[in-house]
């Protein structure tokens, strides 16, 4: 243990050195002065892997003495609930991408659990193709080298020589820079004593074990309005898909690849989205490895940026207007009213990286305190930023932990945030009136213990949870509907009696396995439940408590859009109908919509949809294979409507010619069903200097 904390004193010394110069010179040479002291002096070798721990994304174990030998070492400490944890997997994904296992570097993920659920090598296992880690990874799960390293705090990187020498230690987030600094010097001088080794390792990535499936790790969902349609975050597939309530997608919102990027639904992306909520034609996302909010336009099919900068910041006030201000893994999102009264007009955010309620506000409001902030400002409501279980009748004063499922409930006339706070295990309320922070179930009375949890029906703090992450109103019964994750359970919670029953657990017929997101349609009388790990959609009937599945059907409409080409549309000897040429800046819009002109007594038949296929070129790509854009959707009633958006790309300088197919099924007044199809085409000539940053392309269709 001595030796340990002199290493750990030696560190401290070097974090001190390094604060106190920029210059790339004497930084190199503090770094090397301090692997001399430390290799040559101190000699405080890292404790061998305990014989038969389970390993993940190796074909066999890994040995400091064998395998890893002439490897610099980087052990990542880490359990997979911890919102910090993720917070540096980037720092790790970069690290890796500079150096490789050939380069004589090897990242090594040591999961130290927090949760009993964590210990399990197949929760694990989860994470580790839920949040795509493609590094070694190792099952301490008795804490065995935490301890035996004098561990403190998730996350912790120790890097190790090629010798199995302790060099470094880094204690939270935000090392990236001094991390790469540091590997960079150690791989020069160790590369120059010919200490590295380019053997590699028995490498077996457990995502190339699996079967893809329709979605992956679901993790939020809502009901639109009318109940018509459900809205899923395909986090895994890092998409939203818009489901009819019947599970055929209606939409497919993003590429699938992870990434930062408005637009249309098929060049947009997002990066593992969470929360999703819908007010009419708009759905709202929490973008949460992206540290943003997104905006589905759903009649413009656009995608737009309407908070965050796309990377974890680390404010906890907040003020700005949403475009400016950094935002930190924002886990759930819902639409409530301002203190003023106003209805629908702020955007509630769970923001779990710093340990707080935010708000994004929908309108101009008048705030607590007389502040008075504009549409489009995002601030902190709630929670002082330390992650405690601390309540307070003051809402800056009160603390969350890792806050991940928020829903909306009217008591007594007064409207109330319910929060399900992962990391203390409790079921939270904020009041909207005053912003009081209050207990309902879970944890336990002291604000600092965040290992009070379990798995117990009771009241108030004898009941126990293990890190839920959602919580859903079921107004018809004043109670909530809590996803107990980590339990893999679902439990009622009666609000005015902060009792907490089981409604399905393990020992049910239905086995849930981490639950992440819970929804309500009260209409209906079912509740919609992301079964996370199992990456289904479940669907539960309030009254009988039966369980249903949702499928998720995908239609032409959906993902086979992505493979259409000019050939589905157009038919050998018949020419489509041309408008008149129209002129386009590059990197303007183009908005195209469709003229719809039928008789009166005229309908759309709902037995055989209506739609329109749409594909662009330009004039040097091959219009047979390689379209720049297709999308396929339904046709409404609506005249106009707008069909889509397209961006046209910055660089271009070929002309553009847009394909459009309808093919229409209605009736007219004699009850008649008839079917017709058109083919247009739009050409677009490029024209550097045009001003306009739009244009409007429109289609007509006479019946």
């Amino acid at each position: 243990m001595d030796n340990i904390g002199n290493i750990l004193e030696t560190c401290m010394i070097l974090d001190q050195k390094l604060s106190e110069t920029e210059s790339i010179k004497d930084r190199a040479d503090i770094i090397l002065e301090h692997i001399h002291v430390v290799e040559d002096k101190l000699k405080v070798r890292c404790p061998q892997f305990e014989p038969n721990l389970e390993w993940m994304n190796v074909s066999k174990p890994l040995k400091l003495e064998d395998g890893l030998k002439g490897k610099l070492v980087v052990l990542d400490f880490f359990t997979y609930c911890c919102i910090n944890c993720l917070h540096v997997l980037p720092d790790l994904a970069a690290l890796e991408d500079q150096f490789t296992v050939k380069d004589g570097v090897v990242v090594i993920g040591v999961h130290s659990a927090k949760f009993e659920n964590e210990k399990i090598s197949t929760n694990i296992l989860s994470a580790i193709l839920r949040h795509n880690i493609n590094h070694p990874v190792v099952n301490d799960k008795n804490a065995s080298l935490w301890s035996d390293l004098m561990i403190q705090c998730w996350p912790t990187f120790v890097v190790l020589s090629p010798n199995g020498y302790i060099l470094q230690f880094y204690v939270g987030e935000g090392h990236r820079d001094r991390l790469l600094e540091f590997v960079c010097q150690c791989v020069m001088y160790y590369k120059g004593k010919d200490l590295l080794s380019s053997q590699d390792i028995a490498l077996q990535l457990e995502k190339s074990k699996r079967r893809d499936t329709p979605i992956k790790f679901p993790g939020k969902m809502c009901v639109s309005e009318a109940g018509r349609s459900v809205v899923v975050s395909d986090s895994g597939h890092n998409r939203v898909l818009i489901l009819s309530k019947e599970g055929i997608v209606q939409h497919c919102v993003g590429t699938s690849d992870r990434g930062f990027k408005d637009g249309n639904f098929t060049q947009c992306q997002f990066h593992s989205p969470q929360g999703v909520v819908m007010k009419g034609d708009i759905i709202f996302v929490a973008d949460t490895e992206n540290h943003a909010i997104r905006k589905i336009d759903v009649e413009k099919q656009e995608v737009t940026t309407i908070a965050g900068l796309g990377k974890p910041g680390t404010d906890k006030e907040g003020g700005q207007p949403g475009t400016q201000q950094e935002l930190s893994s924002p886990w759930d999102i819902v639409i409530g009213p301002s203190p003023d009264g106003q209805l629908d007009s702020v955007l509630y955010i769970a923001m779990a990286g710093t340990h707080q309620i935010w708000a994004y506000f929908l309108v101009d409001v008048k705030w607590y305190k007389g502040k008075q902030y504009r549409q489009g400002a995002c601030v902190a409501f709630a929670g002082s930023g330390s992650e405690e279980n601390r309540n307070n009748n003051y809402p800056n004063k009160a603390a969350f932990a890792q806050p991940s499922g928020l829903t909306l409930g009217d008591i007594g006339g007064d409207s109330f945030l319910f929060v399900a706070d992962s990391e203390s295990s409790t079921i939270r309320s904020v009041s909207l009136k005053d912003g009081a922070v209050k207990h309902v179930v879970g944890g336990e009375r002291d604000p600092m213990n965040l290992f009070a949890y379990g798995d117990k029906d009771g009241s108030g703090i004898d009941a126990k949870l293990q890190h839920p992450l959602g919580v859903a109103m079921v107004s018809s019964s004043n109670s909530l509907l809590v996803a107990d994750s980590y339990n893999h359970k679902l439990k009622f919670v009666d609000i005015s009696r902060k009792l907490c029953t089981t409604v399905v657990g393990t020992d049910d017929d239905v086995k849930l396995d981490e639950p992440g997101g819970i929804c309500v349609e009260e209409g209906s009388g079912v509740a919609y439940i992301a079964d996370t790990n199992n990456h289904i959609i479940r669907i539960l009937n309030l009254k009988d408590r039966t369980f249903s599945q949702l499928p998720v059907i995908f239609s032409n409409n959906a993902v086979d859009s992505l493979n259409t080409k000019l050939s589905d549309i157009l038919k050998p000897g018949k020419e489509p109908e041309k408008n008149e040429i129209k002129y386009v800046a590059p990197g303007s819009e183009v908005k195209v919509s469709l003229l719809l002109n039928m008789p009166d007594g005229n309908h759309l038949t709902d037995e055989a949809p209506s739609r329109w296929t749409a594909v662009i070129h330009d004039s040097q790509s091959n219009q047979a294979v390689n379209p720049l854009f297709t999308q396929k959707d339904a046709i409404s009633e609506k005249s106009p409507q707008h069909l889509f958006s397209w961006k046209v790309p910055v660089f271009t300088k070929s002309d553009l010619f847009i394909y459009l197919k309808c093919k229409l099924f209605y009736c007219d007044e004699s009850k008649v069903c008839r079917m017709k199809e058109k083919v247009y085409l739009q050409e677009c000539s490029i024209q550097s200097n045009i001003e306009d940053a739009s244009c409007e392309v429109q289609f007509k269709l006479c019946v």
